[in-house]
């Protein structure tokens, strides 16, 4: 047990849960910690790997040339979030090393954000506190949420979230998910009904989807001309969901009221079009970012990659192929 050693990656792991770097610690693993304040690149991580038995990651681009440089010591990468498509999971499956996530532990912290980003798009909060700091007091009209038709893309964890706020608010709630179950949305109080139904009838449209070969610009040029001109998009769930030229193009040309983005298709967004755009609020995904999501995660993370270097399989396997080999 003495000779496991895992690299740490994600910024959250260290901040947030100490406890849980003194849980791996006490079973003998060493931490190996990474410094830095952005998410590393493949060649990045390929250069850190080696003698590691494992990887508790963040956003990390860790591709097939990372994991061949691991192999055949790295046995598991433990995301700490959801998202895995900065992972190459067929090349990790076909190396033997089991891949984790923590799912569901940041849904209240994202759908929070979400609902954050909506009353800031919705009385434009942004620009009236710009204008009172230059000493310009302007009272502009801005909208209620109160009997708005609420959009919700992906029904999972934090859609379901976003869509019980969205009924507190006193909001009218549909949403897709072709895995969604009628039953859990009729008891939340919302609707599943088709893609389209949901871009065409939202006055605030929000996304939460994972990133996948079938949801890459989900929302583009065809899906922002459907939507109403008074209406608002949110995305944040990964940016390849969004085509984010088009929806410059839609911001600029008016298509729609305004957008808030918290993940671009390039993090940071040195090159977005969305920088240049009107009307848009943009954060540095921190939808998740909390101290209570972080921890829950972090926690969850230590305790999978505990049970892989056991020899035990974990809760929460994204490739469980990997064990069939």
């Amino acid at each position: 047990m003495g000779t496991w050693r895992v690299l740490v990656t994600s910024r959250s792991f260290l901040e947030a849960a100490p406890e849980a770097v003194r849980k791996l610690e006490e079973a003998g693993i060493q931490l190996l910690r990474c410094s830095g304040d952005r998410p590393l690149e493949e060649e990045e991580v390929a250069d850190l790997l080696g003698e590691v038995d494992g990887i508790i990651a963040g956003v990390d681009r860790i591709g097939r040339r990372a994991l061949q440089k691991g192999a055949p010591r790295l046995r598991v990468i433990a995301r700490v979030g959801v998202g895995v498509d900065t992972i190459d999971l067929q090349a990790a499956t076909d190396l033997g090393v089991v891949v984790t996530n923590t799912p569901g532990l940041n849904a209240e912290a994202v759908a929070e954000l979400v609902f954050g980003l909506m009353i800031v798009l919705a009385r434009r909060i942004l620009e009236v506190d710009r204008w009172v700091r230059e000493g310009r007091w302007v009272r502009p009209f801005g909208v209620e949420l109160f009997g708005k038709c609420l959009g919700v893309v992906g029904f999972g964890h934090i859609g379901q979230a976003v869509a019980r706020r969205g009924v507190g608010f006193g909001m009218r709630v549909v949403a897709f998910d072709p895995w969604g179950d009628p039953e859990v949305a009729r008891g939340l109080g919302a609707a599943l009904v088709p893609f389209l139904e949901v871009v065409e009838s939202a006055d605030f449209l929000t996304l939460h989807v994972p990133l996948l070969p079938e949801t890459r610009h989900l929302v583009g040029v065809e899906e922002l001309r459907r939507m109403k001109p008074s209406a608002y998009l949110i995305n944040a769930s990964r940016g390849g969901v969004v085509d984010e030229a088009a929806l410059a193009r839609a911001l600029r040309e008016g298509w729609i009221a305004g957008a808030a983005c918290d993940v671009f298709e390039e993090e940071p967004p040195l090159r977005s079009p969305l920088l240049e755009a009107p009307n848009v609020v943009l954060t540095s995904h921190i939808g998740g970012h909390t101290w209570e999501a972080a921890t829950r995660a972090a926690r969850l993370a230590a305790e999978q990659v505990l049970t892989v270097l056991r020899g035990d399989r974990p809760p929460h396997v994204v490739n469980p192929e990997v064990f069939e080999r």
